[in-house]
């Protein structure tokens, strides 16, 4: 049944929301929160407030999130309590964090949710706890899958006791603080229903929802004001199927206010949600985490992000949400995965934050339009890395698993691999404004791995953190006359090589608005040859005569 809402309700669902920030405050981390907790509370809400209060930032949403959803860093009834020292001196000064950023967060006009991981994981190191984790006391709602953070299991949402305790929790926020909304994160974790069966028993996180929803308003109509409610699910609804989410029923029914899109990926399908969401108040916002990060592209040049968000503004999103932009403790140890500095990231995310907005304040900026790969980020225990891939079974979420990359080119001089590329801006309608388009391509030749480095390609890195490091295995010199490309079936001139990638000079009247079609063959390959020529990356790198400066 369609929920009905209320005028005042719509009006908030309406609101300006250009950028959401969900804000992983890492108060479940002990590394992070024992040496804050008892502190100057007015210090951690400058330091974690600092890049929301920057001029020229386009945040109008904090979504803030304080643990993984099975133990509570604030007064709650419900869950058990992490007592720390630090929290108990606070709370016995009338202190409590999330009460307090919630208040800061309005002072600064921005709307303030609550962002619950319905499935989140448990560290072994989080102790002394108030009283046992439930999972300890009802380990048959439990599922096993892989092992991580030494975790008990994760909630089976086919029982009613998990979906009554997660209500529960739910109501104690809505109830207890004075959110705009909630927004229930499934990717953190969404395995939430049997594995193998997710879609077979999504009635179950259909009734949920409901549940969820009833509840919310309920508290809307005492409060006398709207209380939102928000779902991040995966990016595709073939995901989202996968996942045991139907959220074609929970748009028909009017259960979510706004639907998050994915969360690694660059690849969002707004326009399959825009479809399901017609006739309806739902918005769309496709979400961007540069930390647990597409492959290859963990702290990219801002010429990436403005790609990734330009074709987003161009697809159809009413805004955008962006996760773990300028983690506020990157330099704690085992937090950071590169060897950037903390300070350049902070700075990459400021500039990022100064830019992304809109469309508008996009247009005519350097970008780099890129084709993703499948896997990778730090998670290799969760998620496949390419070089390894296997199809993971228990969740679609998070895995980029339909990217297209890496790949294989065809060894018969006659079949060309055809790839799909994204390009948000009118290249040819403004050539004029055009200095210069090149394609890139990163490829591994495994045949040439023993030809003498003299003759071969430089070797290049595909992916570098301090856990998942992957180059190229450099391909021969004369790849650069053995391969094809084609843009728009328009065959590209010989490439030149730079630093191991072929570089293809392009036109901008050989570009479409929207997607590219590209093929890449072999035209001349010997017959003898043992190995695969794998196209590694892809990108379309855009050049504009006069890139102006972040706007103030």
């Amino acid at each position: 049944m369609k929920q009905r809402l209320s005028q005042a309700h719509l009006a908030a669902v309406n609101r300006r929301r250009r950028v959401v920030v969900n804000f992983d405050t890492n108060f479940g981390s002990p590394s992070v929160v024992i040496p804050l907790a008892g502190t100057d509370i007015g210090d951690v809400v400058q330091d974690y407030f600092r890049m929301i209060d920057e001029p020229g930032v386009e945040i109008d949403s904090i979504w803030w999130c304080w643990l993984d959803g099975n133990y509570a860093c604030y007064p709650s009834r419900i869950l058990p309590i992490w007592e720390l020292p630090g929290f108990k001196k606070w709370w016995d000064a009338g202190i409590d964090p999330l009460r307090i950023f919630a208040e800061e967060t309005k002072k600064r006009e921005k709307e303030v949710f609550f962002s619950y991981r319905l499935n989140g994981t448990d560290m072994t190191s989080i102790e002394p706890l108030s009283k046992p984790l439930l999972k300890e006391i009802h380990p048959d709602w439990l599922m096993q899958t892989w092992e991580s953070y030494g975790n008990l299991g994760y909630w089976n949402f086919v029982e009613q006791g998990v979906r009554d305790y997660k209500l529960a929790i739910l109501r104690e926020i809505a109830e207890d603080y004075d959110f705009d909304g909630i927004e229930i994160d499934f990717a953190r974790v969404p395995v939430t229903l049997p594995i193998g069966h997710q879609w077979e028993n999504r009635t179950y996180l259909t009734e949920f929802m409901r549940t969820v929803r009833k509840m919310t308003l309920e508290i809307e109509e005492k409060r006398d004001r709207p209380f939102l409610i928000a779902a991040r699910v995966p990016e595709t609804l073939e995901g989202c199927h996968f996942d045991g989410m139907d959220v074609e029923t929970w748009a028909c029914e009017q259960l979510v206010d706004i639907f998050v899109l994915g969360n690694r990926s660059f690849d969002v399908d707004i326009a399959a949600f825009r479809r399901i969401t017609a006739r309806t108040e739902i918005k769309l916002y496709p979400c961007l985490d540069d930390h647990h990060a597409t492959d290859g592209y963990l702290h990219p040049p801002i010429e990436v992000f403005r790609g990734v968000f330009a074709n987003w503004w161009h697809q159809g999103a009413d805004g955008i949400q962006t996760f773990n932009f300028d983690h506020v403790m990157a330099d704690v140890p085992g937090l950071q995965y590169t060897e950037i500095e903390p300070d350049q990231i902070s700075a990459l995310h400021r500039q990022a934050y100064q830019e992304i907005g809109s469309a508008a304040s996009l247009k005519h900026r350097d970008k780099i339009f890129v084709i993703q790969r499948r896997g990778g980020g730090h998670g290799p225990t969760v998620i496949p890395n390419p070089e390894d891939w296997t199809t993971p079974r228990w969740m679609y979420y998070l895995t980029n698993m339909l990217a297209p990359l890496p790949t294989n080119l065809a060894n018969d001089g006659k079949t060309d691999t055809m790839l799909m590329v994204y390009i948000a801006d009118d290249l040819a309608g403004e050539s004029r404004d055009v200095a210069r388009i090149s394609v890139r391509v990163l490829l591994s030749d495994s045949s040439a791995e023993d030809l003498p480095a003299n003759e071969r390609l430089q070797t290049a890195i595909i992916a570098a953190s301090k856990v998942h490091n992957l180059k190229t295995i450099p391909p021969a010199k004369k790849i650069v006359d053995q391969i094809e490309l084609r843009l728009n079936n328009a065959l590209l001139d010989r490439p030149t090589v730079e630093e191991g990638w072929l570089v293809f000079t392009v036109q901008p009247d050989q570009f479409a608005i929207g997607n590219n079609l590209i093929g890449l063959c072999i035209k001349e390959r010997s017959s003898d040859a043992s190995g695969d020529i794998s196209v590694e990356k892809l990108e379309v790198q855009v050049k504009y005569r006069f890139d102006v400066e972040p706007h103030k």
